[in-house]
């Protein structure tokens, strides 16, 4: 059984690509929690060992993070966007 779209003056492309823009949008937004989160999470690491402290060596780390957090909510991440976007996808 095939089921239309309810507003027949959306049509299902335009439906379709909105709900690829909300789980995008669903993703980065877990991304940008993931990122604060780790962030947060290094301020307990003590500082030191085998790089030290210096400026490079945080840019990278944040860098580092950046990335990690993008490819966790790309790959199901901790379930955030998962969530947001079954949640908000009733309205598209």
């Amino acid at each position: 059984m095939k089921v239309e779209n309810i507003n027949p003056a959306v049509p299902s492309s335009d439906v379709e690509k909105q709900k690829a823009e909300l789980k995008k949008a669903c993703q980065q937004f877990e991304a940008v929690f993931l990122s604060y989160l780790l962030k947060e999470m290094r301020k307990t690491v003590p500082k030191g060992g085998l790089f030290g402290e210096s400026f490079s060596f945080d840019v990278f780390q944040s860098l580092y993070d950046e990335a990690l957090s993008e490819e966790l909510s790309k790959n199901k991440g901790i379930g955030i966007a998962e969530e947001l976007y079954r949640q908000l996808s009733r309205y598209v």
